[in-house]
């Protein structure tokens, strides 16, 4: 999943979205951290950055995780989220 990250453009995140989602609620604490830090460097992207916008809901899952690791990844992709947002209170 990392690696994906580096090699996908925006057009392909669009098809392989849903995949990516399953993985940041996935039980495997592995499996969602990597999943969560691909979508922080991916949100860095203009380009993707409105595809990983849409993964709010999925990554508001994931700061209730069990995993103190998983928490710190999902909180980091929603404050990446939350910080190129417009409607966002600052």
């Amino acid at each position: 999943i990392r690696v994906l990250c580096k090699i996908i453009d925006a057009q392909m995140l669009g098809q392989i979205d849903r995949y990516i989602r399953q993985a940041v609620v996935d039980r495997n604490a592995l499996v969602s951290s990597s999943a969560l830090i691909s979508g922080n460097q991916m949100a860095v992207d203009p380009q993707k950055r409105e595809i990983v916008r849409r993964w709010v809901n999925e990554v508001q899952e994931a700061v209730n995780s069990r995993s103190e690791m998983v928490q710190y990844h999902a909180l980091s992709l929603l404050y990446t989220i939350k910080c190129h947002d417009r409607l966002a209170i600052g």
